[in-house]
């Protein structure tokens, strides 16, 4: 299990990210509130009222004909929505203000408005839908000459095609943000892109040269003491050592990593470099740290609410026990009596 990272401004994984940007800063746009503390509200009830505070800022919008901010409420209740893994209603909203802020001709928002219905498909499950999205928010992004969002949609529809298995494709618009990047000065954005165009050459066989990218995005990870890039890296470094047979130097990395996640709060990502580091310890044959570190991940995906991956693991720790079985086995066959 590898990370894929995506910068500040990714739609695929922080649309939160995204809110500041839905009228730009000129004279010309549209007015907008700080929201981000709103868009991550965490208790369910407090959730509930202000997703029915900003219904009511809708109906009000709607009645007194402000077409601007009933934008602003229709995309912070699609940002709640996706940042509480609700996709599906969150698309509901986003694409409620696509054609409102189209016909305010407010070209940033509207790129804005595209990167999130790209992201919300994208979560879906619908890559096709998300990279029609991504696609047409790219060339307006050229257009109001915004390099660091032009970069993060390249990096976007580069996610979706390493999602639909296209390596070549991925590679190609990852190659094409870099640059990008290097000219809006965003080193986070760069590390993001490193470590992705490394997923792509781990996905195409060639480990050596994937982990020498790897290691190159840790770096800058390191340099701009980004904390989530850095353990990201360290699992995906672990991860190719570990593929290069190195388990030694791969349990170094996620020994690096699982405390990082741990301190962030990030439960899944603790949980795959979990599950990575009891990989490495089966390989090394020291199955009885494997089996505690694997039900450590077990535990740790359950928490995160990730169902898939949590069977994924009981099915590693069922396997790892009748391998264990089996060695016994072999070690005191049973006695056979005439």
């Amino acid at each position: 299990m590898l990370f894929s990272v995506q910068a500040s401004r990714s739609a695929v994984s922080m649309v939160a990210a995204l809110l500041s940007l839905l009228f730009s800063t000129h004279a010309q746009d549209l007015p907008r509130p700080a929201v981000t503390d709103l868009a991550w509200a965490g208790a369910t009830p407090e959730l509930k009222v202000r997703l029915a505070g900003l219904e009511e800022n809708v109906k009000i919008a709607v009645a007194a004909n402000d077409l601007r901010s009933q934008a602003l409420a229709l995309d912070r209740i699609g940002a709640l929505y996706f940042t509480h893994k609700n996709a599906s209603q969150a698309l509901k909203y986003f694409q409620q203000v696509l054609p409102i802020v189209r016909k305010l001709k407010q070209r940033t928002a509207e790129a804005t408005a595209l990167s999130d219905i790209g992201a919300a498909n994208f979560a879906l499950g619908r890559p096709e839908d998300a990279l029609d999205a991504f696609k047409l928010a790219l060339p307006i992004w050229r257009e109001v000459g915004n390099h660091d969002h032009e970069a993060a949609t390249l990096g976007d529809i580069g996610e979706v095609f390493r999602a639909l298995n296209d390596q070549e494709e991925a590679l190609h618009f990852d190659q094409q943000a870099f640059p990008l990047y290097v000219l809006a000065g965003n080193h986070d954005g760069q590390a993001a892109v490193l470590n992705n165009i490394g997923l792509v050459y781990y996905a195409s066989h060639d480990k050596k040269r994937a982990l020498d990218t790897f290691q190159k995005a840790f770096e800058m990870y390191r340099s701009s003491m980004n904390l989530a890039g850095q353990a990201q890296t360290l699992n995906n470094i672990g991860g190719t050592y570990n593929e290069l047979k190195n388990p030694r130097k791969a349990i170094e990395q996620f020994q690096q990593a699982i405390p990082i996640l741990r301190e962030m709060g990030d439960r899944k990502g603790e949980a795959t470099a979990l599950n990575n580091l009891a990989s490495a310890f089966s390989r090394l044959g020291d199955d009885k740290r494997a089996l505690e570190y694997y039900q450590q991940a077990e535990e740790a995906f359950r928490d995160a609410g990730d169902e898939s991956d949590e069977r994924a693991v009981i099915r590693n720790i069922n396997q790892l026990y009748a391998d264990l079985r089996s060695s016994a086995s072999k070690a005191d066959p049973p006695k056979s009596f005439p």
